[in-house]
């Protein structure tokens, strides 16, 4: 079907190419009732105006879109989401530049049809994505569309996407190296089963450096909510081997292992260490304080707006790949002071590791 013009609701509407302008424009030299029936006409004829052509006449939406892909119901919860959307809507008012937000499930195919429509009229310059997880079909509509985007939080460097990620790994491997420093000789992680690539950096740090230090070793199943935390600990102190530290792959997991252990009268640090990962604000609240790994979500934000904005005025087929150091954040849920050098000391690997 042919798009309707702003020419044909002009003449249906009985007045000029150019009042039609001066409503869609919001402009005040329309009089009401001229205004009533060109909306009329428009939403008849499901008029959409066509932005592409301010885009080809040198003008830009100075819009982009925020898109949380297949984002959990914990997800859109989680201090995470609005921490990252408020950072990209300062970054873009800085830059002038408005934000779009959205929800896209990376298999409904009527979101990413409206998606793909919204760009098609250009109402947004380009995306950025925080997604756990490119499927290859996604990047393969993505690519199709010829629409600029940035991964945000993602880790995946073949995907062909401009990336922005955080060291995941290297920061749970200096959390685990800080753990057996202070005397932890039996390591739990709490991390949930899913295929997102933060969940395998956050595994694979753990693994190795527990590996590689020689001590024990198992993984707690989560889905990174508060009860998820506060089942793990249950699960653990029903065990006749209980971990000395428990490693949490998020801060919230880590708040309901920290409940549960006051309520089964456990105590934190002397019993047992737990740490998150995030550092976000409640941690400093928790009782007692947590300690954590801080990442750094607005330099984070703040790259990806960047690279976004580069994509725009100059495409590359050469993506950029950014993954930008994370930073321990000692508490008193496991007090003590990382030594340099101390990794070095514990020497072979383990066959300790094990799954509860």
């Amino acid at each position: 079907m042919a798009r309707v013009t702003l020419k044909q609701v002009a003449l249906k509407a009985g007045v000029s190419y150019q009042t039609v302008s001066n409503v869609l424009n919001n402009s005040p030299l329309v009089r009401p009732v001229t205004r009533d029936r060109v909306l009329q006409v428009i939403q008849e004829l499901d008029y959409h105006p066509n932005f592409a052509a301010k885009a080809l006449r040198g003008a830009r939406t100075k819009t982009v879109a925020l898109i949380f892909v297949d984002a959990t119901p914990h997800e859109i919860a989680d201090p995470y989401r609005n921490l990252v959307q408020a950072a990209v809507a300062h970054e873009a008012n800085e830059q002038g530049y408005s934000v779009l937000t959205g929800f896209l499930q990376q298999q409904d195919e009527e979101t990413f049809r409206k998606i793909r429509e919204q760009y098609r009229q250009q109402r947004f310059d380009g995306a950025i994505l925080a997604i756990t997880r490119l499927h290859p079909n996604t990047a393969l509509k993505i690519r199709a569309l010829e629409l600029p985007v940035v991964l945000f939080d993602h880790s995946g460097p073949q995907v062909g996407f401009p990336q922005v990620t955080a060291d995941h790994a290297s920061g749970m491997r200096e959390l685990v190296h800080f753990l057996v420093q202070s005397g932890r000789r039996d390591l739990a992680l709490v991390i949930a089963s899913d295929e997102s690539t933060t969940t395998e950096d956050r595994c694979e740090g753990f693994l190795q450096a527990t590996q590689a230090l020689g001590v024990r070793s198992r993984l707690v199943p989560g889905d990174w909510t508060f009860e998820s935390g506060q089942r793990a600990l249950h699960l653990m102190w029903e065990a006749p081997d209980r971990p000395d530290a428990v490693l949490c792959a998020n801060d919230r997991m880590a708040a309901g292992c920290l409940a549960a252990a006051r309520a089964l009268g456990i105590r934190v640090p002397e019993d047992v260490s737990v740490t998150g990962y995030d550092d976000f604000e409640f941690a400093l609240y928790t009782a007692p304080s947590l300690t954590t790994v801080h990442v750094p979500y607005e330099n984070m934000t703040r790259e990806a707006f960047r690279l976004l904005l580069q994509h725009i005025e100059q495409p590359t087929n050469t993506p950029d790949y950014l993954r930008l150091p994370v930073t321990l954040i000692p508490r008193e849920s496991a007090p003590g002071a990382l030594v340099e050098g101390f990794a070095g000391s514990f020497a072979g690997g383990s066959d300790a590791h094990r799954s509860v």
